[in-house]
């Protein structure tokens, strides 16, 4: 796009923006000029607090709801043209608090509600005109802790509440009037660690509660009057990591979780007493990402776990000769669960970079300035999953950029400052998934900007046919879902991790539900999400009609369950014949199986030889989460068996959790002590777990000896008969379950 076609698209949209605000659009408006410039924006309720210089009363603290209207002076605390220079904002237990000079007490501790009445000073800390300077502002569980001097103790740790009586110091370190010298201050778990020098032990690692007696020195890392001069210090998963330095070892990573014993060097990453310099740790997923320098690869991005073999490099961004080519990766920041960073890269300058924590996972993710000259992206912020950042171009200067972590996903917001001029947008602030930023506008005058990301197009009409839910049988041609209202691109997501753009092509190979869900995205901003749903129900065929079987049949469906589907059925006319039986899924046929398993109680209520039982293996098709109304009939006759059609419903993939009629264990009958020569006939079976049984012993002429009925037979069933009357001869034990039968013979000698 020509660079004067994109400018009057921007304009456009901006002009569009201002005539129907509050709506959202993709185009910054800007709410006021700051001749004198603008720092530090802070969120704090909902609206937005920031040092600003109007040209008329000096840098002062200002508000803003998001309308130039709403844009306003909280309060000239310095009266004038003097500024009161508010810095160091930080919100703790709902309240802003910062440092500020109101040109009599000099800088100090300031607190505000939001109203100019609320806006006052905390405490003067170091009285008569002298400034305490309050910095290294941190929450700690709603109380704010701060470094400051009142000109007694020196430079040392304050905790405040917010009232003037609550404002006080927590311990004089480097007792007199010599500073402690706190920095790095860190909340972990509610107990604030940080480094001071206590004018014995150097600058070291030390810890409060908030109270004097347990603000404590943690560990002497490096003993001496130096100190380990700790830095970078940043709570990573509950623990605190941070750079440390001794003369075995130099600057390196070290951890600690309030102990000294644990307090421990993680890694000399490079060996020995030079430094691997430590710097920029940041958190992501409990693991610590940080820029190191080891002398074969240079300076380039390291990540640990906390133990010395998973502190590793992730890449070498930048390879070549040791000390020469190095990625120095800057501006670490998490967006979207991963990541992004600025690095060196080969041929292309300093460019935007992305990690995902593997090597093959950290990528370019564009070279935003062509060529040798870099881009120079910094001001990273994170809003909604999109990374938004000043970058420079040869032909716009630095810019409004933002990107999604792709090549095509990032681009520049606008030329906010025409020509290759730069705005270099900074103190980029999200609120309420809105984005303010300072950047210089036309004219060279630094501005307050508004950018609502996007407006959110309709989610797209996913459907086939007009449908959102189509039923096809299996192998049918293959279903092709479109978008019928979306004017941007379709990105949607389906089963088994599927992704792609544009109209889904849904096979109809396998058999199941399938539920694809897409976004319509325009200009970069995206729909909410529809789905559809497709369901291939198994391919089947009903044999054609042939000559239809009669017979005096009953039968009966006695269970459907995702491993069989059970009963029985016979011909009263031919009460020793094996029937076949059919069985249908909503009405197609789904197979066939002979009902050949013998039950006694079939032959005991005189059904014929009791050959009459089936079990039909549930198949594979049926098992993918729809319900199917099974039925079963005789084999070519319309005699439907009793007691269908039944329900079934199977998860995708289901098996049934114990034994079935698919696998059954054998029925296994041991006689203990055969041939028997006393009075009595013991024998254990196993097999028929839960099943009546029905035992029988029998002489070699049919003449019964002893019978005995089991309701439900135990893991190893044990029994015995008295066998006393008989004489010695062979017998014959049956034993018969609900499904298997077996016969022993037995020798009795005596």
């Amino acid at each position: 796009m020509k660079k004067s076609t994109f400018i009057h698209l921007v304009l456009g949209c901006w002009l569009s923006f201002v005539s129907t605000f509050p709506v959202q659009a993709q185009a910054p408006l800007s709410l006021k000029t700051f001749p004198g410039g603008i720092t530090e924006i802070i969120q704090y309720n909902g609206a937005l607090y920031f040092n600003a210089n109007d040209g008329i009363n000096g840098a002062e603290l200002w508000k803003s709801d998001g309308t130039a209207a709403g844009t306003v002076l909280l309060k000239d605390i310095n009266p004038g043209a003097a500024s009161s220079s508010p810095v160091r904002m930080i919100v703790v237990n709902n309240t802003l608090f910062f440092a500020a000079n109101n040109g009599t007490n000099g800088q100090e501790l300031w607190k505000s509600n939001g109203t100019a009445a609320g806006t006052v000073l905390v405490k003067d800390i170091r009285s008569g005109g002298y400034e305490s300077n309050p910095a290294w502002m941190t929450d700690v569980n709603g109380t704010l802790f701060f470094r400051a001097n009142n000109g007694t103790h020196g430079s040392e740790i304050w905790k405040s509440d917010g009232t003037e009586a609550g404002t006080v110091l927590v311990k004089d370190i480097n007792y007199g009037a010599a500073d402690g010298d706190p920095q790095y201050l860190v909340n972990v778990n509610g107990t604030l660690f940080f480094k001071a020098n206590n004018g014995t032990n150097g600058s070291e690692l030390w810890k409060s509660d908030g109270t004097s007696f347990g603000t404590v020195l943690v560990k002497d890392i490096y003993a001496g009057a130096s100190g380990s001069n700790i830095a970078y210090s940043a709570n990573i998963n509950g623990l605190l990591y941070f750079a440390a330095w001794t003369s075995e070892t130099g600057s390196e990573l070290w951890k600690s979780d309030g102990t000294a014993a644990g307090t421990v060097l993680v890694k000399d990453i490079y060996a020995g007493p030079s430094p691997s310099e430590v710097s920029f740790l940041t958190n992501l997923n409990g693991v610590a990402y940080f820029k190191a320098y080891e002398p074969n690869a240079g300076i380039e991005l390291w990540k640990s776990n906390g133990s010395a073999p998973g502190t590793v490099l992730v890449k070498d961004i930048l390879p070549g000769a040791p000390g020469e080519s190095n990625g120095v990766p800057g501006f670490l920041t998490v967006v979207n669960n991963q990541i992004f960073f600025t690095a060196n890269t080969a041929g292309k300058g300093r460019e935007l970079w992305k990690s995902d924590g593997t090597a093959a996972g950290t990528v370019l993710v564009k070279d935003i300035n062509p060529g040798q000259e870099a881009s120079d992206a910094t001001s990273f912020a994170e809003l909604g999953g999109v990374l938004y950042m000043s970058a420079k171009t040869a032909t716009t200067g630095f810019e409004l950029w933002k990107s999604d972590g792709t090549e095509a996903g990032t681009f520049p917001i606008a030329d906010i400052n025409p020509g290759v001029a730069d705005s270099s947008p900074y103190e980029l602030t999200p609120i309420n998934g809105v984005l303010y930023f300072a950047a210089t506008g036309a004219g060279g005058t630094k501005q307050l900007f508004r950018l609502n990301p996007c407006v959110s197009p309709p989610a797209p009409n996913l459907a086939s046919g007009g449908q959102n839910k189509v039923t096809v049988t299996q192998n049918a041609p293959a279903v092709v879902l479109t978008a019928s209202n979306c004017s941007g691109q379709l990105n949607w997501s389906g089963p088994n991790n599927a992704t792609g753009t544009g109209n889904i092509t849904v096979p109809t190979s396998a058999t199941g539900t399938f539920v694809y869900t897409a976004h319509c995205v325009v200009s970069g901003c995206i729909s909410p999400a529809s789905s559809a749903t497709v369901i291939v129900q198994p391919a089947v065929s009903n044999p054609g009609p042939g000559p239809v079987v009669t017979g005096n049949f009953e039968g009966y469906l006695d269970k459907v369950e995702c491993g069989t589907m059970r009963g029985w059925v016979w011909d009263k006319n031919l009460p020793n014949t094996v029937m076949k039986v059919e069985f249908f899924a909503n009405g197609n046929s789904i197979g066939t199986v002979d009902a050949n398993i013998f039950r006694q109680d079939l032959k005991d209520s005189g059904k014929g030889n009791g050959v009459h039982a089936y079990s039909f293996p549930t198949p594979a098709s049926l098992k993918n989460g729809l319900t199917y109304a099974i039925s079963a009939k005789v084999y070519g006759s319309t005699y439907v068996l009793k007691w269908a059609p039944k329900n079934l419903t199977c998860p995708n993939g289901s098996r049934i959790a114990t034994e079935s009629a698919e696998t059954p264990k054998p029925l296994d009958v041991v006689v203990l002590g055969n041939p028997i020569q006393g009075d009595q006939l013991s024998f254990d079976i196993r097999g028929a777990e839960g099943e009546p049984l029905r035992l029988l012993l029998t002489d070699l002429q049919g003449r019964v000896l002893a019978e005995k009925e089991v309701v439900r037979a135990s893991e190893v069933e044990h029994q015995r008969f008295s066998v006393h009357h008989a004489a010695p001869s062979i017998l014959l034990l049956r034993v018969a379950s609900s499904r298997q039968a077996q016969t022993v013979k037995i020798l009795k000698v005596k």
